[in-house]
């Protein structure tokens, strides 16, 4: 079997202690308060070649050996109003279990509905073809971010942990995927290798 690696984890402040009446913003017509401004999230122009997004430390740390990376087909053909990097992370070693890391990136305007439908392939049984067994939102990462683990449902001898993740005008989805026979990995390791990676990803762009 081929092994892939490809390849994505609040404070609140104590503001209103020591508040006075001077100390506040002037009220806007009609005694409201001026709203915020709404947060915006980033914005980012400058993305790697899908084989630097995920710095090399991190996939021996969670995929050791895995350190042959194939990119995909358009990650050197960045259209006008999207980039587009699926590379893939696979070991020179085939001898050991079977996993595989695997990134989908997206960084344009229409942004959100990409999560979205990222999100919602995440959660599908893919017609039967697999088995979902649990989701949750993951704090701290991006603006949203949710991880999905499945199992496939030819007996459930691979397991995918994957990672959703919008932040500003990127979205990304970070799968990991191991065998529950041949390797020791846990789910939650597999859950924690795929956020990592996904860190990575964010913080390689720019």
């Amino acid at each position: 079997m081929a092994v892939i690696v490809g390849v994505v984890v609040v404070t609140s402040g104590d503001d209103d202690k020591g508040d006075t009446a001077a100390s506040k913003p002037p009220s806007a017509p009609g005694g409201a308060a001026k709203p915020k401004a709404p947060s915006v999230g980033k914005s980012f122009t400058k993305v790697p070649k899908g084989c630097e997004l995920i710095k090399a430390s991190t996939i021996e740390k969670i995929a050791p050996g895995g350190n042959k990376c194939t990119p995909g087909l358009m990650d050197k053909k960045d259209l006008p109003t999207m980039i587009t990097r699926m590379p893939r992370w696979e070991p020179n070693d085939y001898g050991g279990p079977y996993q595989s890391l695997t990134v989908s990136l997206t960084v344009s305007a229409g942004v959100k509905g990409q999560y979205d439908l990222k999100k919602k392939t995440a959660l599908s049984d893919l017609s039967g073809l697999r088995k979902v067994e649990g989701s949750k939102p993951v704090s701290g990462l991006g603006e949203e971010a949710v991880v999905v683990s499945t199992i496939d449902a030819q007996g459930g001898s691979l397991a995918v942990s994957e990672v959703v993740v919008r932040e500003g005008n990127a979205a990304l989805a970070v799968d990991f995927t191991y065998s529950r026979e041949s390797s020791d990995t846990t789910r939650k390791q597999a859950e924690d290798a795929a956020v990592a990676a996904a860190r990575d990803v964010l913080a390689s762009m720019s």
